[in-house]
Parts: structure tokens; sequence; C-alpha cells
């Protein structure tokens, strides 16, 4: 029996974000997310109010609370007319190419959405 190890570069979920030395600004702009398939894409950072509607684009709609950002939610429609519950950004990915490399790309990314509850205090649970 042998022991396989994991490329833990190649896991899907966050990849982080832009390094750069010369230009910080950048940094909290450009994001990074690894599919299922462990494919790498480049994403720009918004707030939830200036989206734009960028044909051929996947919105991630992403909550940032405490430690590793979480995808929980993701839409090929432009300008995300929907935004799903606990969303705080959205990390938009262009994709250069047809119908079928967007919905491969969709398909690569919904994968790592991660429901949302908000958090229910103990007096609304034992109230219920």
């Amino acid at each position: 029996m042998t022991l396989e190890l994991v490329d833990l570069d190649r896991l899907p979920g966050y990849a982080g974000a832009l390094h750069t030395a010369r230009h910080s600004v950048l940094a909290n702009r450009f994001h990074f997310w690894r599919g299922l398939s462990g494919r790498r894409y480049a994403c720009t950072r918004f707030p939830i109010s200036h989206v734009p509607a960028y044909p051929s684009s996947i919105a991630l709609f992403v909550r940032r609370g405490v430690g590793t950002p979480l995808i929980v939610g993701a839409s090929a429609t432009p300008g995300c007319p929907v935004i799903p519950l606990g969303t705080e950004e959205v990390h938009l990915h262009i994709v250069q190419g047809s119908v079928e490399a967007l919905d491969a790309a969709l398909q690569d990314l919904v994968v790592l959405a991660v429901p949302f509850a908000p958090p229910v205090s103990s007096a609304a649970r034992r109230a219920a």
C-alpha cells in the first residue's frame, strides 16, 4: 500500500488574493478560486450594490465572515438580479469562449457553494 501526497495548492476552494508588492491596493480587488477540476479562476471583487452586467461571466456570491471566504451561490446571469442571503461581496470571473465554456466553468465552480443559514438566537430556538 502506498501513500499519495495531496497537492494542497490544487484543492478546490478559495485560492487567495493577488499577491503584489508594488500595487498593494490591487491585492484586495483580485481573488482566485480553484474549481472542482483543479482549474484556477481569476475574479474581480465587487460590492453587492455595484456588480457590472458583463455577458459571459460567472458571479460567485461570497461571504467573508471570519477566516476563509465562502461561496454561498453562483450565477451566470449578467447583473446578478437575485443575490443569495448572506452574500457580502461578489467575485466576477469573465469567461472567454463559447456558451459551453461558460457552462463548464459554472459547473466547475458552483459545487463550491456552501448553503448559508443566518444565525438563530437561542431565544428564538426556545420559542419555536
